[in-house]
């Protein structure tokens, strides 16, 4: 599973349970006067970290949980469907999304799982 937090301008990415993080810039996030309408740059820079943090060969498509802070980078329902079809088709089986104030912990995400 991956867990991406999603920035004004950047990604800071991690696949849960490892201790590599990865931060992507992304200046199709920092448009923030209005809602989010070109989601082909942010589909393919979450392309590019999903295929970096992948580990080996697999037939799985790994989970995702996109994270945006409320305060940081307030976002619209209408956003939200964008982002999780943006994750599922840039190579995630399933795109769960939070607006939780606090970051998620390993231990949060893997309950998740169970």
């Amino acid at each position: 599973m991956f867990y991406i937090q999603v920035h004004q301008d950047h990604f800071i990415a991690r696949a849960v349970g490892g201790d590599r993080t990865i931060r992507r810039q992304c200046y199709a996030l920092g448009n923030r006067a209005g809602p989010t309408r070109d989601f082909s740059d942010i589909r393919a820079q979450l392309k590019a970290i999903f295929s970096e943090l992948k580990t080996g060969f697999s037939f799985v498509r790994p989970r995702a949980l996109l994270h945006f802070d409320p305060v940081e980078y307030p976002i619209t329902k209408e956003e939200l469907a964008a982002f999780q079809t943006a994750a599922v088709r840039s190579g995630v089986s399933f795109c769960w999304l939070s607006t939780w104030e606090q970051r998620h912990e390993d231990k949060d995400l893997l309950d998740m799982l169970e």
